[in-house]
């Protein structure tokens, strides 16, 4: 919860000096951190003698900026300055605290005019990779605070671009509190109001540090209804909550001789839960005859049987569990028949429980995925949780997302990163890893023996470096054993223990000048030989419960075993050129059987490459390969099913579900990812060459993978820059160069991409029909933005459920794929980032709108 501050001016404190400590901690304890200060340095606030540092120890991120002059004279030095952040959707402050121990958190935001645009943004505050509060203006700035105990020795303060405005901050203070005071069942605390009940209106200016040893804000209340009486002595503030005695020493009490001091408050929804804090001190020293008992009541029901006040010493009244489940609630502070003075109350605090569900990374994935980037200086954009939330997972990553489990870095991809020096030691501590690609760099030294000891790694591309040195034995052990993917090629002088496919491959082409039309081919017979002795390799080792992982996870059926796992073709899925799709069963797991045909000129030529091709390509975006079929007469594939199909056949409204805008998102950067993946997480690297939406298949939980690999190509260096191919493809999709000169690399694949993005966003076939003109969706799409128009351009079944910033920025990310010029298109990478920035929009939305719609959820898996 925010509260709105206009000014917090305390009288100058005299010869008031503190020293300045590690971390910007004072003698109290203080975290006192001024956004946007100026460099390395720190200064003495002069009315509250906190000493404030400078945040550039704490973020790597964001622009200095400052108010405008006329703020400075109502607003103390740490208002001063703001740090603001047009870059990127979410930022994030490492700060190092102590894990297990309670604070006061608190954010302030003070817009000052900062940007000389007059108009207020709106965004997010997360902690962690939790949702804290939206950030909102009026005329005044806002602060946030949380009372929380840290479960890690760091914690990361984030904000959000949710699209309505750049998001900034001014200041960031953690305060440390007693773990016996403000304990919950559950959660953590976000204040509600804090109220000196018995401030003057006319004297009052607010009370922070040093009046208040844990610097809490203290607000007046005033009520017509309610008087104050007050002492000018010292109230003792207790043992725990320790309110300060210029609080405790006035009071209000109603002004009605026979009136309750009566206070209350709606709950943002019926789910919320709430902890009441009432501060008493007796301010009057009473008369032998006089006496002040009182009881308090929630909603009519006693609360608090009867107690007196205790003369200038602090009681505090807290409910021990949550109240929640109420419409509204009603505390009431009522006398007693037999009390001779009315009821008091110095001071209240209010705070709703808040509940962080989604879980951090886990530490020791932390802690080594921040050494890595310390250690090799990486600039990009790594902010906050590297896993969580999955929306904002870092570029590079691929986590897992188990539950009740914490998410684990399962894939490293520092490829062209200009890393130097040798390969970080804290990649020992990514125990999870599956994946490590440090390829295109330029790392020296030997390759360490740590490597081979990571149980999970099953690839690992360290080519393209300055690597020296024997390769340790047990990544040739696992490497021969068929457990590892190795890519070693083109170090300055590694051992040759490794072959290098890449010199074997250029070889071949010196000794030939002829440039292959189609996807190379490796000759079946050559592949039932090598597949064979895989097989026969394997079989010789299982005696030593060693299982080779082409054995374990692919499999060569007889036709046979074809027919009984379709029930003699009994359903057929689809049809194309290459024969036909039928639906099947091995071992009540789902498949799809694709058999080609015999009359199919490029069938044979599909086939060979999708075999070679999907044995060596692992993606959780690309289609998987169940196993194969290699008779004389009888050719086929069999795939994992996926139930939803394409997702064409989702767009063209031929599907009586209509996909959320989310959901499209979810499924764009999906499919992004796989083809991410075959440009530059495979070695040597693929281009797909027939990109389109029949393409993308969606399984039971709408999640997006990539199909049809028949016509896909490698391409390395030897090269060059392009590949002179035939034809192929599917009309529409096909960039312009392809059409004209045959010569296609990656960037074709971005070009048919956009049109599919374009697609997503529109809901349109890729030609259509306008006034007895045939328009490609590109150039339909160019004549409605030059119009103004681009909520037009959203796929109309949607009925405006859209984030229109995302929208723009999906249009802004498909029409610069679908550029005539090649070289100005993106890279699948930063595609996919600027996808997820599109998502990370919405999401942000949603959190704060809950809209709900009756469009189709996407449901997505829990691992990735």
């Amino acid at each position: 919860m925010s509260r709105t501050f206009k000014s917090l001016l305390f009288p100058l404190l005299g010869g008031f000096a503190l020293m300045l400590l590690v971390h910007a901690q004072d003698e109290s304890g203080f975290i006192s951190i001024d956004c946007g200060l100026a460099g390395d340095s720190s200064y003495t606030e002069k009315t509250t003698g906190i000493n404030y540092t400078s945040d550039t120890n704490f973020i790597d991120t964001g622009e200095v900026k400052f108010v405008s002059h006329d703020y400075k004279n109502e607003y103390q030095q740490q208002y001063w300055s703001v740090r603001s952040f047009p870059e990127g959707i979410r930022n994030c402050y490492k700060i190092n605290v102590t894990s297990g121990s309670k604070y006061l958190i608190r954010a302030s935001f003070l817009y000052g005019n900062y940007d000389g645009q007059n108009k207020f943004a709106e965004f997010e505050l997360h902690l962690g990779p939790n949702l804290w509060d939206y950030v909102k203006f009026g005329e005044y700035g806002v602060d946030f605070e949380l009372i929380h105990i840290p479960s890690r020795n760091y914690m990361h303060i984030c904000l959000v671009n949710t699209g309505s405005g750049v998001p900034f901050i001014s200041t960031i203070e953690i305060r440390p509190l007693l773990n016996e005071t403000y304990q919950t069942q559950v959660g953590s605390l976000a204040l509600v109001s804090r109220y000196d009940t018995g401030a003057l209106a006319a004297t009052f200016e607010g009370y922070r540090y040093p009046k208040d040893i844990h610097d809490r804000f203290w607000y007046i209340y005033a009520r017509d209804d309610w008087t104050q009486i007050n002492t000018s002595l010292t109230v003792n503030p207790g043992l725990f909550y320790k309110p300060p005695s210029d609080v405790m020493r006035t009071a209000a009490t109603p002004k009605s001789a026979s009136g309750s001091l009566d206070f209350s408050w709606k709950p943002v929804d019926k789910n919320s839960e709430y902890y009441v804090y009432m501060h008493f001190a007796e301010v009057e020293k009473l008369k032998t005859n006089h006496s002040r008992q009182q009881y308090v009541t929630k909603n009519g029901v006693l609360f608090q049987e009867l107690f007196s006040p205790e003369y200038l010493y602090t009681r505090t009244l807290f409910t021990r569990l949550a109240v929640g489940g109420e419409v509204q609630y009603n505390f009431s502070i009522f006398a007693a028949e037999n009390s001779t003075l009315k009821p008091i109350v110095n001071a209240i605090e209010l705070y709703m429980v808040k509940e962080f569900l989604e879980s951090e990374t886990n530490e020791e994935d932390f802690d080594a995925i921040t050494n890595i980037k310390s250690t090799y200086k990486i600039t990009k954009n790594w902010q906050g949780d590297p896993c969580a939330p999955e929306v904002f997972l870092w570029n590079g990553l691929n986590c897992s997302y188990r539950e009740n489990e914490t998410p684990r870095i399962t894939s490293l991809n520092l490829s062209s990163n200009g890393l130097t020096g040798e390969i970080a030691l804290s990649i020992a501590n990514l125990r999870m890893i599956q994946t490590l690609d440090l390829s295109n760099n330029s790392l020296t030294g030997q390759i360490p023996e740590f490597l081979s000891q990571l149980p999970n790694l099953n690839v690992l591309n360290l080519e393209k470096n300055k690597l020296t040195g024997p390769v340790p034995v047990g990544l040739i052990e696992r490497r021969n054993n068929g457990l590892l993917s190795l890519s070693l090629c083109e170090n300055l002088n590694t051992s040759e223990q490794v072959s290098c496919e890449k010199k074997e491959m250029k070889k071949k082409k010196q000794n030939s000048n002829i440039v292959p039309i189609v996807v190379p081919i490796v000759g079946i017979s050559i592949l039932l030989l090598s597949v064979a002795a895989i097989w026969w390799g394997i079989k010789r080792r299982r005696q030593n419960a060693t299982i080779g992982f082409l054995e374990s996870r692919k499999r060569q059926f007889a036709y046979s075993d074809i027919l009984t796992i379709t029930n003699n073709l009994e359903k057929i899925l689809g049809k194309g050129g290459f024969g036909t799709v039928y639906y099947g069963c091995i071992d009540k797991t789902e498949v799809a059987v694709k058999m080609l045909s015999p009359s199919s000129v490029q069938g044979p030529q599909q086939f060979h490459a999708e075999v070679d091709l999907l044995l060596r390509v692992h993606h959780i975006n690309l289609i998987s390969l169940v196993g194969y079929c290699n008779d004389k007469t009888n050719k086929g594939l069999v795939y994992e099913y996926m139930a939803n199909g394409n997702l064409q056949k989702h767009l063209s409204g031929s599907s009586s579900n209509v996909l959320t805008w989310e959901g499209r998102l979810q499924i764009a950067i999906e499919a992004a990812q796989g083809l991410e993946y075959m440009h530059h997480g495979c070695t040597p690297p693929m281009i797909h060459r027939d990109v389109k939406s029949s393409n993308i298949l969606l399984n039971e939980n709408f999640q997006a993978k990539i199909s049809d690999f028949g016509l896909s190509r490698n391409f390395t260096e030897e090269d060059g820059t392009h590949i002179f191919t035939g034809v192929a493809g599917t009309p529409g999709y096909l960039a312009p160069e392809y059409h004209d000169s045959n010569r296609l690399n990656e960037k074709s694949d971005v070009y048919s991409f956009g049109v599919v993005l374009l697609e997503i966003i529109t809901g349109r076939p890729v030609y259509s029909n306008t006034h007895d003109e045939r328009i490609h969706i590109s150039n339909w799409v160019a004549f409605m933005l030059s119009n103004g128009d681009i909520s037009g351009i959203v796929d109309r079944r949607l009925e405006g459920s859209f984030n229109v910033n995302s929208v723009w920025k999906a249009v802004e990310i498909a029409t610069s794929c679908t550029s005539a010029d090649a070289i100005k298109r993106p890279t699948m990478s930063e595609v996919v980032m600027g996808i997820r920035e599109c998502l990370a929009t919405v999401l942000a939305q949603t959190n704060q709108t809950g809209i709900e719609t009756n469009l189709v959820p996407m449901e997505r898996p829990t691992v990735r």
